[in-house]
């Protein structure tokens, strides 16, 4: 599909609805959104009726946006229920978290800006913005929508919806659980996990040799 062509979605009620194409991220975006699509979606796994949606628009109130994670804690649709669109509430409760990766000005702007307006009409409790231009640091911004709060700076995004705490260092996006515990991406975790079997292997086979 040509860059700035519209799909067109048709509903149950047979309604015909175009939606915007959403263009191409850059690689530095996919891969921080990637990372947290992964940690979040380990993180909300035993809660039932939770779920992590990635670039699904959310319609409410004629508008419309398409965040790059929404996160539905009880109630979340089946995936194979939905289409481009995610309708509030037809089609399920409006997301509890929010989080954007904004990897420009303009991005940022509107994350905190008409983004966020759309979140608090909707009703969203916590808004993260990570704000990581591939040029510098990385920095955090988190609000709460639906209570009247906008996005403002800050060192860690407290997520108590979540029960996470978001960090940035450097140019790296870390999570942890409320007691400092860092929650890794699975395939990152399973790595680790094989690298200390690993090396308690090679530990245990020299004290062995050792001996002999």
């Amino acid at each position: 599909m040509a860059a700035g062509a519209r799909e067109v979605v048709v509903t149950e009620k047979r309604e015909v609805i175009e939606v915007p194409e959403k263009m191409p991220e850059s690689p530095w975006h996919n891969k921080l959104v990637r990372l947290l699509e992964d940690v979040l979606t380990d993180a909300v796994a035993q809660r039932e009726g939770a779920a992590v949606f990635r670039d699904l628009y959310f319609e409410f109130a004629g508008q419309r946006r398409a965040p790059d994670l929404a996160v539905v804690l009880q109630n979340a649709p089946p995936i194979e229920r939905l289409s481009a669109i995610y309708f509030v509430p037809e089609d399920g409760p409006a997301p509890d978290v929010i989080v954007e990766v904004a990897v420009s000005a303009k991005s940022l702007g509107e994350a905190v800006g008409e983004k966020a307006d759309f979140y608090a009409a909707l009703g969203v409790k916590e808004l993260v913005i990570i704000d990581a231009p591939p040029t510098r640091e990385i920095r955090l911004w988190k609000g709460k929508p639906a209570a009247g709060e906008p996005p403002v700076r800050v060192q860690e995004a407290v997520l108590e919806t979540l029960g996470l705490v978001i960090k940035a260092e450097g140019q790296q996006v870390r999570v942890f659980d409320l007691s400092g515990n860092e929650l890794l991406p699975p395939r990152v975790a399973l790595e680790q996990e094989r690298a200390r079997r690993l090396e308690l292997e090679r530990k245990l086979a020299q004290l062995q040799t050792e001996q002999r």
